[in-house]
């Protein structure tokens, strides 16, 4: 498949894809706000494009409320938001160690917003989230969150299809390792002879996977639904596809698996204090001495004790990374901006670097991935699940792993698609949960700013989904291994973003 394959069937998709992009240059291409004037100037177009589609054709389904602005109403925004009544509660790590330090307590809460798109008021949310707070896998103490943010036409599809199918994949392949090695545990203690515990063969009584088995297992399953995706006839993911941004809770570790440009984010307490609070003053002291003053900002400035930092756990897999870029190259793809693509600006190869996560992209005219002899499928992300027609240039579902064990500074988790933090920073996410009392307050105040963001920049508002989690571990943090992943992160702020004034009360 991709766009290198010649058959017939590769050439009716051709048309499809002609037929769908619509002269569009890219999937889910942003529309940046650049002038007060060109603001009015769409937005008197969007308006006379909505009145014609509430009039001809769509009198089943009645037309959004708008405000003034011509923003949805509160109300309107309200009937958009699904998911987690009240925040859960639940409890990880070895249950089987006996020892307290070894289990995490989790509180967890998601929320999703169908976003609001001026030409087609009424399309369908195309992100979703899958929630196994325990026994995923059989595990005792699993668990297994993911955000899937569907892109193109058939986007909702593929995510509903990723939500149904990696979790299972996943599951199934942990249940089946852990069975094989208590299989070859039991037989190693008959040939010596030794007496078998009680509920030998029960799943609380399996070995865990290591660290490499368990990374082996998730890289096999996102694998896996990719090329169930590609086969499934109901699914048409030719030019549509999927992020997908997972964290596995296993025998006392997180691993976070990533396709695409969603994201995770620790909030990692310097000192791990918990959160009941920032520490008082007499107790700075005796938190500095644990060894986190080891910890430093970009400029190498020592973290404040107490203070709650945000660490990024995924790297967004898009054409602004260099690795990523270098990569598609190879695989034959044209990396380009819109404006480049159009002439309008000239072909630079030598792209910098974007630290997305510290920087904020506010042109919107990201690079994209193209094929060599046609202007699409234009995907601003690097990897995906589904995109058949970008395989071939490299555009596939292999995911990025990172695991690291949960510890007391690790206090909030954000698992989200990139309608939260397409216009927050990674640490005004943080910021915001920390100021909570509860995952469900956090995921309601991260939908609030976020959409506060998006009718500040443009004049939709994509999806926005988030999973909030706050967790409690007592065993001691590992300062050398926060530091190894935060070298991985952003290290120079060079922040693009502009300071809007509150948009208030939304109903306005």
């Amino acid at each position: 498949m991709g766009c290198t394959q010649s058959t017939q069937q590769h050439e009716e998709d051709l048309s499809v894809t002609e037929r769908v992009m619509g002269g569009r240059r890219g999937i889910d291409k942003s529309e940046r706000i650049h002038s007060k004037s060109e603001k009015e100037k769409i937005a008197a177009k969007r308006s006379k494009a909505l009145a014609q589609a509430a009039g001809a054709g769509n009198n089943d389904k009645t037309p959004p409320k708008l405000n003034d602005a011509g923003h949805l109403v509160a109300e309107e925004v309200v009937k958009r938001v699904m998911g987690s009544v009240q925040s859960k509660e639940t409890i990880l790590g070895d249950v089987k160690s006996g020892n307290g330090e070894d289990l995490i307590r989790v509180r967890y809460a998601a929320l999703t917003q169908r976003g609001y798109y001026p030409d087609d008021p009424h399309k369908e949310n195309q992100d979703d989230y899958y929630i196994c707070g325990s026994k995923f896998g059989a595990g005792e103490g699993d668990a297994f969150f993911a955000v899937f943010d569907g892109h193109g036409d058939k986007g909702h599809d593929c995510a509903r299809f990723a939500k149904k199918r990696l979790p299972s994949i996943l599951a199934a392949k942990i249940k089946k390792q852990r069975a094989a090695l208590n299989a070859k545990k039991i037989k190693t203690m008959t040939e010596n002879k030794q007496e078998k515990p009680k509920n030998a063969f029960h799943p609380s009584s399996w070995p865990y996977l290591d660290e490499k088995q368990y990374k082996d297992v998730c890289r096999q399953a996102h694998i896996q639904c990719n090329n169930e995706m590609h086969d499934e006839k109901k699914v048409k993911d030719f030019i549509s596809g999927t992020t997908a941004i997972s964290v596995g809770f296993h025998a006392g570790r997180m691993t976070v698996s990533n396709v695409g440009d969603s994201r995770a984010v620790l909030g990692y307490r310097v000192g791990g204090v918990g959160l009941e609070g920032t520490p008082a003053e007499e107790e700075k002291k005796e938190i500095s001495s644990e060894g986190d003053s080891e910890l430093v900002d970009a400029t190498g400035v020592k973290y404040e004790p107490g203070s709650i930092i945000a660490i990024p756990l995924s790297d967004d897999q898009t054409p602004y990374r260099r690795d990523e870029r270098t990569r598609l190259e190879k695989a034959g793809a044209r990396i380009r901006t819109i404006d480049q693509l159009e002439g309008r600006k000239p072909i630079d190869e030598n792209v910098d670097d974007f630290n997305l996560g510290v920087d904020i992209d506010e042109e919107g005219d990201m690079p994209r991935v193209y094929c060599q002899d046609h202007d699409y499928p234009g995907t601003a992300f690097s990897r995906s699940l589904g995109d058949s027609i970008a395989e071939d240039i490299g555009v596939n579902g292999e995911p990025e792993i990172l695991t690291k064990r949960v510890t007391k500074g690790d206090e909030i988790l954000v698992i989200a698609s990139d309608g939260v933090f397409e216009f927050l920073t990674n640490q005004r996410m943080i910021d915001i949960c920390a100021a909570c009392d509860d995952p469900l307050h956090a995921c309601t105040k991260l939908l609030e700013a976020s959409y506060e963001q998006w009718l500040n920049y443009e004049l939709r508002t994509d999806d926005i989904t988030c999973i909030v989690l706050f967790l409690q571990s007592g065993k001691a943090d590992d300062v050398a291994e926060v530091s190894r992943i935060m070298k991985k992160a952003p290290k120079s702020p060079k922040m693009k973003t502009t300071s809007f004034p509150s948009t208030g009360d939304l109903s306005n």
